[in-house]
């Protein structure tokens, strides 16, 4: 058996434009400190509705007072461009942090993937951003014969995130450690994992929600099989017994 893991849309997406707030609970690498750092287990994958690929971009809209503010963000399948509610950029030199007129916020790139927390012990929705991470994770999940996934889609290994320095000289790094599934975690995924559907985040709904179906009952959208994908090996090497995490 083979799952497809990695989105193909890290090499083509396809094309729509759909807006969406974030969900909760999830977790930014960003959000890390200098020093500091977390450890997560993939649950499931890009084939099961999992894992995806988007942009990300802020948004601003008009108040009341015609002033123009805040309005969440908007995430695309594909590259938006410069739409007309693309937020403008902060001038962070100043105390007062004003906006800057005629600049413009770029929009992201994102991977976003279920995982288990260890520090929280509860199910999130990791939001990667830093291209760095993304590429570091990609060539980790590339290494069949080392990180494997059990035939349910669970990886066989964790992942430690952990950022050094800030501001421009910020970097971040993933540790992969292989570590064989606790049957805890493998019963949890299995009662919970169809509460949660990635690709809600481009139907403007919450990805904890679940697979969304259409008036007869059927799936809403599907699962685009194009692009490159990675076709793990589902075997269980030998590792180390965990049961915590």
């Amino acid at each position: 058996m083979t799952l497809q893991v990695l989105p193909p849309e890290l090499l083509e997406q396809p094309k729509d434009r759909i807006e969406t707030k974030e969900p909760q609970p999830y977790f930014k690498p960003s959000s890390l400190k200098d020093g500091e750092s977390e450890e997560f287990r993939l649950l499931g994958c890009y084939e099961t509705g999992h894992s995806i690929v988007g942009w990300q971009y802020a948004s601003e809209a008009r108040n009341a007072e015609g002033e123009l503010r805040f309005n969440g963000y908007v995430v695309t399948r594909t590259h938006p461009g410069q739409p007309d509610d693309l937020a403008r950029e902060t001038d962070w030199s100043k105390p007062d942090r004003p906006k800057i007129d005629g600049t413009f916020v770029k929009p992201r790139r994102f991977l976003a993937w279920v995982a288990t927390s260890a520090a929280r012990g509860r199910l999130e929705v990791l939001f990667i951003e830093q291209k760095s991470l993304r590429e570091q994770l990609t060539e980790i999940i590339q290494e069949v014969e080392d990180y494997t996934w059990t035939d349910d889609g669970l990886a066989n290994f964790s992942i430690k995130i952990s950022r050094k320095g800030t501001g421009l000289e910020t970097t971040y790094s993933i540790l992969p450690k292989v570590r064989k599934v606790p049957d805890k975690i493998a019963k949890e995924w299995a009662s919970q994992k169809e509460s949660i559907w990635l690709p809600n985040f481009f139907e403007g709904k919450d990805p904890f929600e679940g697979k969304q179906v259409d008036e007869k009952g059927l799936p809403a959208g599907g699962t685009d099989k194009r692009g490159a994908h990675v076709s793990p090996k589902t075997k269980t090497k030998t590792v180390e017994t965990e049961t915590e995490f």
